[in-house]
């Protein structure tokens, strides 16, 4: 069977039909799956009953997969599988709870960054838990004559910092999430205070500053793309700070321009790859009463140029 996208908008994204992930993908449906991917750039399959080999074997139809370089939160079983929850097991959270809440392509921070995520939607809240993407193929494509003269060459200083207790990356949120963020966070934090730093927090600014391009060339369609963290790039090399911060926060703002932005309503059993090269995403806020556990891998990247 030929595999089909329909679009999930009009500028990024599509459900993939016509494969069923707890079986081997062969060489022809992948071929069409990478086809589609790199068009797309943002794709899901829905509702899949696929155990955690069966999704290591989908993902390996991107390449080789990567471990992620904090292994606190590895699943078990399945040390490859890096798991993502708000769920508390006597006391202890089973994965990593608030991760991701900022505009950001993976792993920026490494010298060869995951070329792509995969989450799977193991457990989906009733409310809350979206995720929202941006094209920034598209943004750097939108950029005027001068801006996009001002940034050829330059390299921007990506650097590891612990951002787990934002909660939401989304700049919609109304007054009352932001007080229930706002609660959540101050009980996190108080947590933590009364406990050993998490692992995340212990590696914090710890990891070696990274530079890579703002503007990257995709290394399978050839396109330029901004190359964007929100929080964690924290200047441009061989700029003032006073103008190379503002600069940054431009090219996210335009990137992530609301009428740009895809959000992702996530069911039980989805599995949603993105493009790291293309893309920039952000986590939204879970009700901590509403259970959230998804099951992540990466695929090895390349070093960006």
């Amino acid at each position: 069977m030929s595999l089909t996208a329909e679009p999930l908008s009009e500028f990024l994204g599509a459900e993939i039909k016509g494969l069923d992930l707890s079986r081997p993908i062969d060489a022809a449906a992948r071929s069409e799956l990478l086809e589609l991917f790199w068009r797309h750039k943002v794709v899901v399959i829905r509702g899949q009953d696929v155990d955690p080999d069966g999704f290591i074997r989908y993902a390996e139809a991107f390449g080789p997969i990567e471990p992620f370089f904090i292994s606190a939160y590895n699943l078990p079983s399945h040390p490859q599988i890096y798991v993502l929850s708000n769920v508390r097991k006597d006391g202890k959270p089973i994965g990593r709870d608030g991760a991701g809440t900022h505009w950001h392509s993976d792993s920026t921070f490494t010298e060869k960054p995951s070329s792509v995520t995969l989450l799977h939607g193991v457990e989906v809240p009733a409310r809350g838990g979206d995720t929202l993407f941006a094209d920034t193929a598209d943004a750097y494509d939108r950029l005027d004559p001068a801006t996009k003269a001002l940034i050829e060459g330059r390299r921007a200083i990506h650097r590891y910092q612990r951002k787990e207790f934002v909660f939401s990356g989304d700049r919609a949120v109304d007054e009352a999430e932001r007080s229930e963020i706002e609660r959540l966070k101050a009980l996190r934090l108080a947590e933590e205070a009364a406990a050993m730093p998490s692992p995340t927090a212990q590696r914090s600014n710890r990891e070696p500053d990274r530079l890579h391009p703002l503007v990257r060339t995709h290394p399978v369609t050839g396109r330029k793309a901004l190359y964007l963290n929100d929080e964690m790039t924290v200047g441009i090399e061989g700029m003032p700070d006073a103008e190379a911060v503002p600069l940054l926060h431009r090219l996210c703002e335009v990137a992530t321009a609301p009428d740009r932005v895809l959000r992702f309503k996530w069911r039980q059993g989805d599995v949603v790859a993105w493009d790291n090269a293309a893309t920039v995403h952000t986590a939204t806020f879970t009700p901590p009463d509403e259970p959230r556990v998804m099951h992540r891998l990466t695929v090895e990247g390349t070093v960006p140029v």
